[in-house]
């Protein structure tokens, strides 16, 4: 009997690792979307830019309000199940954005988006995380799977903006159309995955009675008691808080440059590879800045978003200056490759099954409070002013952040093992061996 369970054991293992990088290509997030989105929403369906940034801000509000049902969701289904039901989810979201005709229905829209990303956000890490053998060297052949995925996103980002470009003039529906066809494709693809933790059969009375409740309130407790933690998921909050209003500011600047889509689609597409070079050299990153990695990050992105701007105001006429536009959207899409490939990497040091789901559900919970605050600022702000404008003062605002983040991460990430304390590593699998840490 335990021969077999160590077979099946060793045959997840095998299965699951070969499949999540060849799925993670297709399924990290939406591909033929992003850019051409926002010129969809503004020119084919006539919403207004801050209304289309105010959309982004909506999935990260529901967001705070999903964590602790998808991490209830996870548990009850199980890892592979809860894979295959956020992405069914992101086909119907696909299918309402292509509907939409107001904001109403991009509030939707963005609902029904965040519940299928708050379930991928905490099972595929943890997945990934269950189907790697414990060992000394769990976290480097974690960030060598999620990087090869990631790198891969990354280069099919790059034809399929170019592709949805092009597309975009002939028909502003086809991108979107591309797009369900993958995801589609990557649900099939998600039925392939062996679930690596074997669930106790419990009915759902069970599943959100008093003792589950307490399992996850505990595991929240854990990870708001650990000062590594905390101030890893504050760095995480803000700077995927940046990411994600730039994800808007840039294409805006451009459109009010009078830039064509298939221009911008190209930009993007090269700025999508920048984003895979990145990814594939975060291992080199890591090893060079160690615990200043997330901070020299998080400054590319906000210093870039400041002479971005300034160079926005001064285009007129002037060739040059969108040049160093261009030059700055890479230098961003660099930092934002280097950071997602990372951040997973750094969260799942010192963790098992029982805490990986807390740990990745708490950053989402939190990014997604620091995101709606941001983000209805950005949408305001873009409201009353110029897209170049709103970057100079976004900019300025997140670097002084990042400034006071990095102060009070010093002394609490990228220690030595040994400097944490025992409830740091509590949940540490590979407890007495020397781990590759943050």
């Amino acid at each position: 009997m335990r021969l077999n369970s160590k077979k099946e054991t060793q045959k997840m293992r095998k299965v699951n690792m070969r499949i999540f990088p060849i799925y993670k290509k297709l399924a990290w997030d939406y591909l033929f979307f992003y850019t051409i989105d926002f010129l969809f929403l503004t020119q084919v369906k006539g919403i207004s830019a801050a209304n289309v940034v105010l959309k982004s801000t909506f999935n990260a509000f529901f967001g705070i309000f999903m964590q602790i049902p998808a991490n209830i969701i996870v548990e009850f289904l199980g890892r592979k199940n809860g894979i295959i039901l956020g992405n069914i989810l992101n086909c119907f979201y696909m299918v309402i954005i292509m509907l939409s005709r107001n904001l109403v229905d991009l509030i939707f829209a963005e609902l029904i988006c965040s519940i299928a990303f708050s379930i991928k956000n905490i099972a595929e890490p943890s997945l990934l995380n269950e189907s790697i053998p414990p060992s000394r060297y769990k976290s480097k052949i974690y960030s060598k799977i999620s990087a090869k995925g990631a790198a891969g996103y990354y280069l099919f980002g790059l034809l399929s903006k170019i592709i949805a470009g092009f597309l975009f003039p002939i028909n502003g529906y086809l991108p979107f159309i591309c797009s369900l066809v993958v995801l589609l494709i990557v649900t099939i693809l998600s039925l392939g995955f062996i679930e690596p933790v074997e669930k106790k059969k419990k009915n759902i009375n069970e599943l959100l009675g008093k003792k589950q409740l307490k399992d996850v309130q505990e595991g929240f407790i854990y990870v708001l008691k650990s000062e590594r933690l905390k101030a890893l998921i504050l760095c995480a909050a803000l700077i995927s808080s940046l990411l994600t209003i730039l994800n808007n500011y840039y294409v805006s600047l451009l459109e009010d440059l009078e830039i064509s889509s298939i221009i911008i689609g190209t930009i993007s597409a090269i700025a999508t590879f920048i984003s895979s070079y990145a990814s594939k050299k975060q291992e080199e990153f890591h090893k060079k800045f160690r615990n200043k990695t997330l901070t020299i990050i998080s400054f590319i992105i906000s210093i870039t978003t400041i002479i971005a701007g300034i160079c926005g105001l001064k285009t007129s006429g002037h060739l040059i200056w969108l040049v160093i536009i261009v030059i700055m959207n890479f230098l961003r899409y660099f930092g934002h490759g280097m950071y997602y490939t990372i951040i997973d990497r750094y969260l799942r040091n010192f963790t098992n099954e029982k805490i990986d789901t807390k740990i990745f559900a708490t950053c989402n919970l939190f990014s997604g409070i620091i995101r709606v605050i941001t983000g209805f600022s950005a949408s305001f702000l873009l409201d009353k002013t110029t897209t170049a404008n709103c970057m100079i003062i976004v900019g300025i605002i997140f670097t002084i952040v990042y400034l006071l983040m990095q102060r009070y991460m010093s002394k609490r990430v990228g220690l030595k093992p040994e400097e944490y304390s025992k409830e740091e590593v509590k949940y540490d699998e590979t407890r007495g061996t020397v781990l590759f840490v943050s």
